[in-house]
């Protein structure tokens, strides 16, 4: 392609009202983003405003709709990447695990994969900011997300990780809330899902098998949190996830 090519090619965009936000703007935008609490981050991700920006430029960026996508999605990557090295993460490692989600991207087939692609990268990179915060945790607290983490099988209550830690409960609950941001029993909950998504997807553990094994009170009751996280069912999530596997 000439230069006059190129240039005609980028006033066509600009008239149909493509635009570039700036670096400054993108990056206020994205650091508010991991500021938020998890759920709002989950429902922001999940709401149909981020829906449609993720498809603004889908007939803009590229000959195909779906090559458009992806390259939406390679530009956001790099916004993502560079702001979760500003908030204290690992320069290569973010930057290796941007490549990994490119590769992952070259392989989508469809919108929908790339729409699942893109809510699973901005959760994992919002769950690594958030590790990166917990780095200053006091040491029973961070005594408590140690025990949680080597816990999540069977059941976890509040109370016995206040006891492990030495700490009356609702002082121990009160720590715990003004430090990681979410009360105890919010958090264990989550590093429960998330293990459950591990099991589900790697494990080819059923949705009844994996309820139990984290200590859920049922089925039913897990499939309803699990929904409510994640936005599908446990039994949808793990078929999505065959294909991909094999």
């Amino acid at each position: 392609m000439s230069r006059f090519q190129a240039e005609k090619a980028a006033r066509r965009m600009i008239i149909s009202g493509y635009r570039h936000h700036s670096y400054e703007d993108e990056r206020m935008v994205y650091e508010s983003l991991f500021q938020v609490e998890r759920d709002e981050f989950i429902r922001i991700i999940n709401s149909r405003t981020a829906y449609e920006n993720l498809f603004r430029y889908a007939e803009i960026m590229a000959p195909t709709r779906l090559r458009a996508l992806q390259n939406g999605l390679i530009c956001l990557l790099t916004s993502v990447s560079r702001t979760a090295i500003n908030y204290g993460m690992d320069v290569e490692f973010s930057f290796a695990l941007s490549d990994y989600y490119i590769n992952q991207l070259e392989l989508a087939q469809d919108e929908e994969n790339i729409v699942t692609l893109t809510r699973e990268i901005m959760l994992h990179y919002y769950d690594l900011v958030q590790n990166e915060k917990r780095q200053s945790y006091t040491k029973p607290i961070a005594r408590a997300v140690r025990y949680i983490g080597i816990n999540l099988y069977g059941r976890c209550p509040v109370a016995a990780v206040a006891e492990h830690v030495g700490l009356e409960r609702h002082y121990f609950s009160s720590l715990f809330r003004q430090q990681v941001g979410v009360p105890p029993s919010c958090y264990i909950l989550r590093r429960k899902l998330d293990e459950a998504r591990k099991m589900l997807k790697h494990m080819n553990s059923s949705v009844t098998e994996t309820a139990e094994s984290l200590g859920f009170c049922d089925t039913a009751h897990f499939s309803r949190r699990f929904k409510k996280e994640y936005g599908i069912s446990p039994s949808d999530f793990a078929r999505r996830d065959i294909p991909r596997a094999q």
